[in-house]
């Protein structure tokens, strides 16, 4: 019985120092489990490597980027400076200062413009007008005789020129001369007694002249002139006189040579006219070539 106690005993110690080491054993493969699934594997220390590299690379980047922004912000800042310092240089006298010479140096450009325009039309075409007094005497006449005697009249006129320093005219003129006329008598009683009468004339005159302008100023407006010409000159009637002239005792026509001193002072003028007749104006009396001494005050646009 002891014999079988003490067996029962010894097989009882067995199982239970079997019993714990396979507990043992169970526990230490569970473990050993476990770190095996919370140690990371190769691929994952692959990834996380990856991953930390990338962050690595951004923050890398991002620095770049700071250090380049930095770097923008820095130059602006001098160009700023400079420009804020080329600013202060100059106050506003000297803009307003640089503008109107600006202004001034357009305004004279224009005004050059203008002048040049003016003076090529000016030579281009110039129209006037005048009036003025004559005095009339004939050919062979001694003024302060008693034969034929010189007398005043008037003209007026309209004329169109066209040209430059040298320059053709040609116009329009109604002229009036008043003449006396003397005939001598006989010396007998009852028979042919001297008489003297005045005599009106009105003529239209077409003249046309070659002229040049001897001086002149920028653009020609002012200028001393000299024109040489003729004149195509119809009379229009004869007043009463004693010596019963009419219209028809007159040439239809006559020609006379002019020649012309001028003075231009802008738009005024003064012009001193001689008229040379080539030919008698009465039909049937002769050392009748008219001689016209004229001056005329004029406007010219």
């Amino acid at each position: 019985m002891k014999t079988f106690a003490k067996t029962a005993l010894l097989v009882a110690g067995v199982c239970s120092t079997g019993l714990v080491y396979a507990q043992r054993n169970s526990y230490d493969d569970r473990y050993r489990n476990d770190d095996r699934y919370d140690r990371p594997s190769r691929r994952d220390e692959r990834v996380e490597d990856r991953r930390m590299n990338d962050r690595f690379d951004e923050r890398r980047e991002f620095m770049r980027r700071n250090d380049e922004d930095r770097r923008y912000d820095n130059r602006y800042e001098e160009r700023l400076d400079r420009g804020n310092r080329n600013e202060n240089r100059y106050d506003e006298r000297d803009l307003s200062k640089a503008y109107d010479e600006g202004f001034e140096d357009g305004q004279r450009s224009v005004e050059v413009a203008e002048r040049q325009e003016r003076r090529e039309n000016y030579k281009n075409f110039t129209f006037g007008l005048y009036g003025g007094a004559n005095s009339t005497r004939f050919e062979g006449e001694d003024v302060g005789g008693n034969d034929l005697a010189g007398r005043l009249g008037y003209q007026l006129g309209i004329f169109v020129r066209g040209g430059g320093r040298v320059y053709g005219q040609i116009g329009a003129e109604y002229l009036t001369s008043s003449s006396d006329f003397y005939r001598a008598g006989d010396g007998q009683v009852g028979s042919i007694e001297d008489i003297t009468s005045n005599v009106d004339q009105k003529y239209l005159h077409i003249p046309a002249y070659i002229g040049v302008k001897l001086a002149q100023s920028e653009r020609g407006v002012s200028a001393v002139r000299l024109q040489i010409g003729a004149e195509y000159a119809t009379p229009l009637g004869v007043g009463d006189n004693e010596f019963n002239f009419q219209h028809r005792d007159f040439r239809a026509a006559t020609v006379n040579g002019l020649a012309n001193l001028g003075f231009d002072a802008g738009p005024l003028f003064i012009d001193f006219v001689y008229h040379y007749g080539f030919a008698d104006v009465l039909k049937d009396v002769t050392n009748t070539k008219r001689r016209v001494l004229g001056v005329n005050l004029g406007f010219k646009f």
